[in-house]
């Protein structure tokens, strides 16, 4: 085994390895607090919905188009959804609208990432803004919608592990596995050679979207029924978690042939046991966003030191 193989094994542990760490610190840190049953239990259902939405995100990212409108996203099909459902008693139909609004709206920023030639980075800063708004003027006077009395699950253990398990192995199989998983990764890796190979970027950009859009309508509808509520605040600050989970899982924002599942799954429990260990430990929440933004400005200098491809997209 020569020192390159050896250097790239490593460097594929790295995301890992950093895991473990964060986890074993803090468990000595907190006086083994953070891995008492309640709190892994809270760390369990944090890393549901980040998790989700990272591995979603994964699809996108890899083609270069960086979404920044999921939590706006998440927020406004969550709203409808519950509004459905409230209205009609029907937690059928609350799944079924969050998943319709859900998929709209991934089919609309697909459509307007594919044909406009703006950077899709600012351009979903600003669609999340304006769906944040949206769910303000569908809520109007009301604060909160509440779904008491419509969900009565004790229980979610069983339906984190089957939805987060179900959705990993999807996208596990799709993103390896098929041809249009393949296209994703060429795409980001090198648009005009994937082009020219025959691969269709507007369709491909356009299915990634999608695919990301299931993401989210599973993470609200997760979302929903462990809260038993919604607000304006639903999904808010999820969008930065995906942004540092995806680069603490060691895939550059530049997406391309290092592209990978895994990245959205263990970035996702990285961000959030670190985010967790720091509040057991009493660090206050404005301590803990200047130490997350240090940590991600590390990590992405180290990932911009070991791909030779630009860290963002245009």
């Amino acid at each position: 085994m020569n020192k390159q193989t050896v250097k790239e094994k490593l460097i594929n542990l790295a995301p890992l390895i950093g895991l473990i760490l964060v986890f074993v610190v803090f468990a000595v840190l907190t006086g083994g607090k953070t891995v008492s049953s309640v709190n892994l239990k809270i760390i369990s259902n944090q890393i549901l919905i980040t998790a989700l939405a990272a591995i979603g995100a994964v699809f996108t990212f890899s083609c270069r188009a960086l979404d920044m409108s999921i939590g706006g996203s998440l927020c406004l099909c969550a709203i409808a959804g519950a509004m459905a459902g409230m209205k009609t008693g029907s937690v059928a139909v609350m799944i079924a609208v969050t998943f319709l609004v859900s998929m709209l709206i991934a089919l609309f920023k697909g459509v307007v990432a594919a044909y406009l030639t703006l950077p899709v980075f600012i351009v979903t800063i600003i669609f999340g803004s304006l769906l944040s708004a949206i769910g303000l003027v569908l809520l109007g006077n009301q604060t909160t919608l509440s779904l008491g009395s419509l969900l009565n699950i004790s229980n979610m253990t069983w339906i984190n592990i089957f939805v987060l398990g179900g959705f990993f192995i999807f996208a596990l199989v799709l993103f390896n596995y098929t041809k249009i998983g393949k296209s994703f990764k060429l795409l980001g890796g090198n648009e005009i050679a994937a082009e020219q190979s025959g691969i269709n970027r507007k369709k491909s950009i356009i299915i990634s979207f999608l695919i990301s859009g299931i993401a989210v309508s599973l993470a609200a509808i997760v979302t929903m029924l462990r809260t038993k509520t919604v607000t304006a605040s639903t999904g808010g600050g999820i969008g930065n978690d995906i942004l540092v989970a995806i680069v603490l899982g060691g895939m550059p924002l530049s997406g391309g042939p290092r592209s990978k599942i895994s990245a959205g799954l263990i970035g996702a429990a990285t961000i959030t046991i670190l985010n967790n260990g720091l509040s057991v430990y009493g660090v206050g929440n404005d301590i803990i966003q200047i130490v997350r933004g240090i940590i991600f400005l590390i990590v992405v200098f180290i990932t911009s030191m070991s791909y030779r491809t630009r860290l963002l997209p245009r």
